[in-house]
């Protein structure tokens, strides 16, 4: 048995996606802790590891929380409670993204281990994905793909946003333990993922999380409908555009669909207006639940909703916002696996459109190859048997 100490900033997009490797290590038998903002003490715990608090009490809801002087706060807070805990730790697992990864390997006694949120990056991934990435705006595809100008961006980023000093804005989504790095991509979904074979790197695969139970949600209406259900989400954190979760309704007013919204944020749902007899709308709802019944999911691209969705087998229409769901969305449009609906294109008419077009013609021809690819991956069990072979235990 080892002595884990898992450690990430308090964001769902970060923390959810990895409580099912915190499970798995668990069920292992490894002891596992768990340093996470007080707004995740139930979810670490359900997850069966002990909770360690640090840091803000509340969860990370909008990249705005990252101004300066509290970005760098977070993760200098971060960085600090990791090195004031880890020598009772037989190895660290980092959630997410941890600017400083590189000096906290330097610096401690025990092995860093990444737990990527997102795809292995490198300078031909990068530079593969701002090309395909047609819905994000040209200068940011341009930045992206250009050293000098990703290095730039970094020298005021780095310390001001992040707390540390950095090269390359690029480092920041590498895979940069020198022990094990850990995604929840499989080989078929990372692009180039042969780039990464002489590197300690792991495909995991996505993991599926049970919905949180809800029995106030009217599931049996979504099993009972005679017509299509249709589902909208954007996340926990992009999903302050009203007018995206407007037009879906309008899309969709008098239809025969049933159309389940959910918001992020209970101040949200006060302003969709008055809803029509066929709008379910809510600020959280059990989402693989809801994905089981659903027949078209309209949603932003995140890693996490993109998997599900997928590995659920529903049509999806992507609309990324910001982060890497412009990644996600067009990669699996590159493998014809869902469309892509640019946010300048977001009206009740577009929407409409595309989902005729997929109730009337099926799902994506590559959806089901992708989905396959995720079904059958090593999965968590899969990452912790790496991890035990890496550690030597």
């Amino acid at each position: 048995m080892a002595r884990i100490l898992m450690a990430g900033v308090p964001a769902y997009g970060l923390v959810v996606p990895s409580l099912p490797f915190t499970r798995a290590l668990v069920d292992a038998g490894h002891a596992v802790d768990y340093l996470m903002g007080e707004a995740f003490r139930g979810r670490v715990e359900a997850a069966g590891a002990e909770f360690v608090p640090f840091g803000p009490a509340w969860s990370l809801s909008s990249p705005a929380q990252l101004v300066p002087p509290n970005g760098r706060r977070l993760f200098r807070a971060l960085s600090a409670s990791i090195r004031n805990l880890a020598a009772g730790y037989d190895a660290v697992v980092v959630a997410g993204f941890s600017p400083d990864l590189p000096t906290l390997e330097q610096t401690l006694d025990c092995p860093v281990i990444l737990l990527s949120p997102m795809f292995f990056q490198n300078e031909r991934v990068i530079a593969h994905l701002s090309g395909i990435c047609t819905s994000l705006p040209a200068p940011a595809r341009y930045a992206l793909r250009t050293p000098a100008l990703r290095r730039r961006a970094a020298r005021v980023i780095g310390p001001v946003v992040l707390g540390t000093r950095m090269d390359d804005m690029l480092d920041l989504m590498r895979p940069r333990s020198t022990t094990l790095n850990i995604t929840p991509a499989t080989r078929y979904y990372q692009p180039f993922s042969g780039d990464f074979d002489d590197e300690p790197c792991f495909f995991a695969g996505p993991t599926s999380t049970a919905s949180m139970p809800d029995e106030s949600f009217p599931l049996d209406r979504l099993r009972e409908h005679p017509g299509p259900v249709v589902y909208a989400t954007l996340g926990t954190v992009f999903n302050r555009d009203l007018g995206y979760f407007r037009a879906v309704i309008d899309a969709f007013r008098d239809s025969d669909a049933l159309v389940v919204v959910t918001t992020g944020r209970k101040e949200s749902l006060d302003g969709l207006g008055e809803l029509p007899a066929n709008v379910i709308a809510s600020s959280f709802v059990p989402q693989s639940d809801v994905l089981a019944e659903a027949d078209l999911c309209f949603t932003h691209g995140g890693f996490g909703s993109t998997t599900d969705t997928i590995l659920a087998g529903v049509p999806a229409v992507l609309t990324p916002m910001g982060a890497d769901q412009f990644f996600n969305a067009h990669r699996v449009l590159e493998l014809d696996a869902a469309r892509v609906m640019p946010k300048r294109e977001v009206t009740p008419e577009t929407i409409r459109r595309h989902a005729d077009a997929v109730l009337s013609d099926g799902a994506p021809a590559g959806l089901p190859s992708l989905r396959a690819s995720f079904e059958s991956a090593p999965g968590p069990a899969g990452a912790v048997r790496e991890l035990e072979r890496a550690l030597r235990i």
